[in-house]
């Protein structure tokens, strides 16, 4: 499982990359989107983003709740004056010393309840939101400068971006029923008890193996009428091979040759 949330993890680093995403100034919780009138774009209105309907309800919860604090956080306001947006974080770390630790605590409670999401965030996805915060914190404590620096960093929406790109690479996974590492190319398959409903499971399940018993010639365990013997029941491949019918008459009737002999009295066979 941990090596599963890890390939997750690598994934959406780089999908953080690849997909063109501003973590520092999209809106994480809202989009614009067109409204068409006769086939042509007459405005854009604002929604909620949409939640992918293959994650596990605590899963949209979660990320529901992350988005929308980050939003109030770092971009709810809005000055006409000012071309920035900034939220109740800016106005929190003006305050000295004081704000800049009240700050540092809300954005640390924002990626605990990140971290509630099903089987936890990977690790390197953990440091880096925590490495946000950091870097935010120490600028904060620089007067006036650090305040507008914070303004137009927004760690929480950094944050917020990442675990947006860790559940989506999460509902990719889901709908391929499988996930590959981007750098050793390992992949993994999922079982599909849990999938269904967001929940991540790999499968354990040993591969079946669908080939003839393989067949040896020399002596040892179950000769053949062919002058071969049998290999022995493979267990793990779920292959069981019937023993051999000489095998079974030998048993039975009594000890016989091993090489195919007849197993009459000697007597009668001097007799003969």
């Amino acid at each position: 499982m941990n090596a599963l949330i890890s390939i997750l993890g690598k994934r959406a680093l780089k999908s953080l990359d690849t997909d063109k995403i501003k973590p520092n100034s999209d809106n994480p919780y809202e989009e614009r989107v067109p409204v068409y009138k006769n086939g042509q774009i007459v405005k854009y209105r604002t929604q909620e983003r949409p939640i992918p309907v293959e994650l596990s309800s605590n899963d949209q919860a979660i990320l529901r709740t992350v988005r929308k604090r980050a939003y109030k956080w770092d971009q709810g306001f809005k000055c006409c004056c000012i071309p920035v947006r900034f939220g109740w974080s800016f106005f929190i770390g003006l305050i000295p010393i004081i704000g800049d630790f009240a700050d540092a605590l809300m954005a640390l409670w924002l990626i605990k309840k990140a971290s509630k999401i099903d089987g936890g965030l990977p690790a390197t996805l953990y440091a880096k939101m925590v490495s946000n915060i950091m870097f935010d914190f120490a600028i904060g404590l620089i007067p006036i400068v650090g305040d507008i620096v914070d303004a137009v960093y927004r760690a929480n929406t950094r944050n917020a971006w990442l675990l947006h790109v860790y559940l989506m690479a999460k509902v990719e996974a889901v709908r391929n029923g499988k996930v590959s590492d981007p750098e050793t190319g390992e992949t993994i398959h999922l079982s599909g008890n849990g999938a269904a409903h967001g929940i991540l499971q790999p499968s354990t399940r040993p591969a079946q193996s669908t080939s003839a018993p393989k067949t040896t010639h020399g002596r040892g365990w179950g000769w053949n009428r062919g002058g071969g013997r049998t290999a022995e029941p493979d267990l793990e491949s779920g292959i069981v091979e019937a023993r051999p019918e000489r095998e079974l008459r030998d048993k039975h009737g009594g000890r016989g040759d091993r090489r195919g002999g007849s197993t009459r009295d000697p007597q009668s066979q001097g007799r003969r």
